[in-house]
């Protein structure tokens, strides 16, 4: 049974008001002390280090590396896992007056992964030395370069967190909560949640060797969860406990960030006080970082990110934030052109949508996730691409829905494919024109074979029944922020109000698309807003009084900061 109080502090004996106990049990979180880990989480309460599979001998090489003064390499991936894992690690490894080589592929020209071409063609590393590579979301599925590199003096460490490839693991220490023998197998860290618990190990390590000039308490590490909030949010894994704590912490930290290049891509949002949501990360900061990765340029990011002033970060904001406009426009365009290529009984027949054509490889994922939501079918985007051979390719990101694993039925066709990889509801992918015919009929009959086994899910409506008025009063606001980070595991409530009326209702937006909304109050009206629901204005105002489903939201506007309604049916 779930208690109405928790017991711990002052702030933490507070009455949960019956709302929120209805709903805390019905997503299994009952006994005083499973609640309290859920409403009020500690650092204190994460699991060690040493937990993670091949952790301690990681550490014991990296700290033998910056002892030694070997020159140290961290390769992250393009998106905003990657780069924040990649900024994190530049500016831990600068704490120990170590400047570390980076480098983040170009989705455009070098694609996912290691390539050993710029290791072989830079300059910067010597190779006639040894050195120490680290990935960053990546390298998993890199056992052939990764071989190679090692051929030329590298040692690697692999830090991943993607699904473990069936032709086996890189010959190298490999740091992935994937491997089924991990103490945190279970956690589905993000990649820059495994190089946050690297740099836990490396602190700890370094800091007990006698004659260390580095005392922990100089080096705080909680500062570097702001980059693991944004990372973990935006890769869109699951919020279990151990995801609960560090990104909570991290909301926390990037609302009082000392980091300048963090500091002003908030300023570029509009998030220049208040609480931080995971709200604002998904729809606000982690489509900003990703524009610069979608169109080639990912490192611009680690640079804002690893800024040291505020000047040379405002500088790269402000172009990063002209990418994310033009990232906009092309994923307008690039939508348009693939529906008009798609029939809508394809979705119904074939239980998945394939696009190919002349699309922007960098918008294909932003497009198949649009077109999952249009028709409700795992949806693939191939972007043509030509080869300097003459030859013709096609690069793809794959989106799926629940009960769909998209890599698995990838895996089904995976002798048509070149190179893939990715979990269970986005992969990317990529496959010779000459392939492409038998992949589109295997992967047809895969999503048909899966939609007939999948479980039939109820359709989640509501999670509890609560009146608007009540929901935004001061005190259950307070008690709804503390259900936060929402995410896979732990998905934003929806609640149910069966009797409100409008006052007063408007179309906004371009189009029209959206719709605003005035509630009664029983003390004052309440702002609404219901996103794609312009088009239902003439009967909201021929019918006024009328039932919703919505959540609270934060409205910043100006600098001004509020919360309203986000209806999302009435």
């Amino acid at each position: 049974m779930v208690p109405k109080k928790c017991a711990t502090t002052d702030s933490e004996s507070r009455e949960i008001p019956h709302v929120f106990n209805e709903l805390l049990k019905k997503r299994g979180v009952v006994g005083e002390e499973m609640v309290r880990r859920f409403l009020y989480p500690r650092l204190s309460d994460l699991p060690q280090p040493q937990a993670m599979k091949n952790l301690p001998e990681a550490v014991r090489l990296v700290v033998q590396c910056i002892t030694s003064g070997k020159q140290i390499v961290v390769w992250g991936d393009y998106d905003v896992d990657g780069t924040t894992g990649t900024a994190l690690m530049v500016n831990f490894f600068r704490e120990f007056g170590v400047d570390v080589l980076w480098h983040i592929p170009n989705r455009l020209t070098e694609g996912y992964g290691l390539n050993t071409d710029w290791f072989l063609e830079r300059r910067k590393i010597d190779l006639s030395k040894d050195f120490l590579l680290i990935t960053v979301d990546c390298g998993i599925s890199n056992a052939p370069q990764i071989e190679l590199i090692q051929r030329i003096g590298g040692t690697v460490i692999v830090t991943d967190h993607h699904n473990i490839p069936e032709n086996g693991l890189p010959s190298c220490l490999i740091l992935n909560p994937a491997q089924a023998a991990c103490g945190f197998h279970r956690e589905h860290l993000a990649g820059v949640g495994v190089v946050f618990y690297l740099a836990a190990g490396i602190r700890t390590e370094y800091c007990s060797r006698a004659g260390s000039a580095v005392l922990p308490e100089k080096m705080n590490l909680k500062k570097y969860l702001a980059l693991v909030a944004l990372g973990t949010i935006a890769d869109v894994v699951d919020l279990t406990a151990t995801n609960r704590i560090l990104v909570r912490a991290g909301l926390e930290a990037l609302a009082e960030t000392t980091f300048p290049g963090l500091q002003e891509l908030l300023i570029s949002c509009d998030i220049c006080k208040g609480d931080i949501t995971s709200e604002d990360i998904g729809y606000l900061i982690g489509p900003k970082i990703n524009a610069a990765g979608r169109l080639g340029e990912s490192d611009l990011v680690v640079n804002i990110l690893t800024a040291k002033s505020r000047k040379e970060a405002k500088g790269l904001v402000q172009k990063l934030t002209e990418l994310n406009e033009l990232r906009r426009r092309i994923t307008a365009d690039s939508l348009e052109t693939a529906l008009s290529i798609i029939r809508k009984y394809h979705a119904e027949d074939n239980k998945c949508l394939i696009v190919k054509g002349e699309l922007h490889q960098g918008v294909a994922g932003i497009v198949a996730a649009r077109l999952v939501e249009m028709y409700g079918v795992p949806s693939i985007v191939f972007a043509k691409k030509n080869t300097p051979d003459g030859s013709v390719s096609f690069v793809g990101s794959a989106r799926s829905i629940e009960g769909m694993h998209i890599l698995d039925m990838i895996n089904v066709c995976s002798k048509w494919v070149d190179r893939y990889g990715g979990h269970e509801m986005a992969a990317g992918l990529s496959i010779s024109l000459e392939k492409m015919a038998d992949f589109e009929l295997a992967f047809v009959a895969a999503a048909q074979d899966k939609w007939e086994q999948r479980s039939l899910v109820k359709k989640r409506r509501f999670d509890v029944e609560c009146s608007v008025d009540q929901l935004m009063t001061t005190d259950y606001i307070a008690f709804f922020k503390l259900l936060e980070p929402f995410g896979p595991g732990n998905l934003q409530p929806i609640f149910y109000d069966n009797s409100v009326r409008i006052v007063d209702s408007k179309t906004v937006g371009k189009d029209s698309e959206h719709l605003h909304l005035t509630i009664r109050g029983k003390y004052a009206n309440l702002k609404g807003i219901g996103f794609s629901l312009g088009g239902r204005i003439d009967e909201v105002q021929k019918v006024p009084e009328r039932s919703i489903l919505f959540v609270p939201i934060i409205n910043r506007f100006r600098g001004n900061i509020s919360w309203q309604v986000r209806v999302i049916d009435l």
